[in-house]
């Protein structure tokens, strides 16, 4: 009766064993990344340009091989595309982004360009700083002043810190655009 009771006992260990770790790899491989964007500007009496671009890459300083994930332009010229007027320039809705094995890093960028005959200013807001899993730095030093026909631009890198859960995070910067004084 006691080498019944131990080999029932055995077997159902290994049993409960053999669930727990199906279970714990049926939730690792059940972990998405995503990142959702929408960039919108508002352009005050100016006439400016954008060029954006998002890229995944392996390091931080997007040294190695970066892959283009998505890209998008809106250019407002001086004289070509009307009057400058307050929403001048259309928003940027990438598609979703995902963070791939080996690529942790996600870096958008955009150049602004000054097509105006003064310097311009802009101004982002609604930039994440951090969330779970995810740590983000901004970089909009160059924005302070454009001058004419000068460019600038602004980064945003993310860097997955943490894949032991799911990481949804939304991207929503806004850019407003108006005369340095």
């Amino acid at each position: 009766m006691n080498k019944k009771f131990k080999l029932i006992g055995t077997v159902a260990s290994l049993c409960l064993a053999i669930c727990l770790m199906g279970i714990g790899v049926y939730a690792a491989s059940s972990v998405s990344l995503n990142v959702t964007s929408n960039v919108t500007f508002n352009a005050e009496s100016v006439f400016v340009g954008y060029k954006g671009k998002i890229e995944r890459a392996t390091t931080g300083d997007f040294d190695s091989p970066e892959e283009l994930v998505a890209e998008h332009a809106d250019w407002v010229t001086n004289g070509s595309t009307g009057a400058a007027s307050s929403g001048a320039l259309t928003a940027w809705n990438p598609a979703e982004v995902s963070f791939e094995e080996g690529k942790q890093f996600i870096r958008y960028t955009i150049t602004f360009q000054n097509n105006s005959g003064f310097n311009i200013k802009v101004v982002s807001s609604n930039v994440p700083t951090t969330a779970d899993g995810v740590t983000a730095t901004e970089n909009a030093t160059a924005l302070k002043s454009i001058a004419p026909d000068a460019t600038a631009v602004w980064t945003l890198t993310l860097e997955l810190t943490d894949v032991s859960g799911s990481v949804n995070l939304e991207v929503n910067p806004t850019f407003t655009i108006t005369q340095a004084v």
